[in-house]
């Protein structure tokens, strides 16, 4: 049985680990689609996906990982009108012995060269007035750019803070970003409860990423 010490470097190996994964699945899917006549939701979804698909049921560094991603129309009955600003919601949940965590986050998405500077400022102060967990990526040909939405002035990005997807993901299942008022409600199953916080915030997307240490 392995010390505190030991257990605490194991779980960091992993958050990094996944970190490393998420990025890389970033960039492959901004050079496949940055130059196509893709549009930001479907981007959005596209990098979503293959997140869950790439990450799910994986054993990392004897953690199990579970993830889900989840979408809503944006027409037809079962839609509904944006009010957050944001349009993807994150779940990160963390379950091991001596760790628990268990925090949401929201993102905008825009693409690099957005000119829309207004709509994002109000966008932005949507979001913010949610949680200051909230954050835009820009879209660009090899990565997504992630800027905290404190560091968006006018609509203008300020890039001195920015980090990457999987930065974004590894900070937050160390608990270093991340809401605990956003938190999924887990005695539901994963796909119940990120549509729950999806229909409470009104977002189209959503991405949950569970850790658990010992049996499934």
């Amino acid at each position: 049985m392995g010390t505190k010490e030991d257990d605490e470097e194991r779980q960091e190996r992993a958050y990094r680990l996944i970190g490393e994964i998420v990025d890389g699945i970033v960039a492959q899917t901004c050079a496949r689609h940055y130059l196509a006549p893709t549009q930001e939701h479907q981007f959005t979804s596209k990098i979503t996906a293959l997140i869950e698909r790439e990450l799910h049921d994986m054993e990392v560094q004897g953690m199990h990982v579970k993830v889900h991603a989840q979408d809503f129309p944006d027409k037809g009955k079962g839609s509904w009108e944006k009010k957050s600003g944001a349009d993807v919601y994150i779940s990160l949940v963390v379950d091991a012995p001596d760790y628990h965590v268990n925090k949401g986050m929201i993102v905008q998405s825009k693409w690099d060269d957005s000119k829309d500077r207004k709509g994002l400022a109000a966008q932005v102060s949507d979001m913010k007035d949610r949680t200051n967990s909230s954050y835009v990526w820009a879209y660009g040909p090899s990565s997504i750019t992630v800027v905290p939405a404190d560091d968006v002035a006018e609509g203008k990005l300020d890039f001195s803070s920015a980090m990457t997807v999987g930065q974004l993901v590894s900070e937050g299942l160390r608990c270093h970003e991340g809401d605990p008022s956003l938190g999924r409600d887990l005695s539901m199953p994963i796909p119940q409860s990120l549509t729950a916080m999806m229909s409470k915030l009104a977002l189209k997307h959503a991405l949950g990423i569970t850790l658990t240490e010992g049996p499934d």
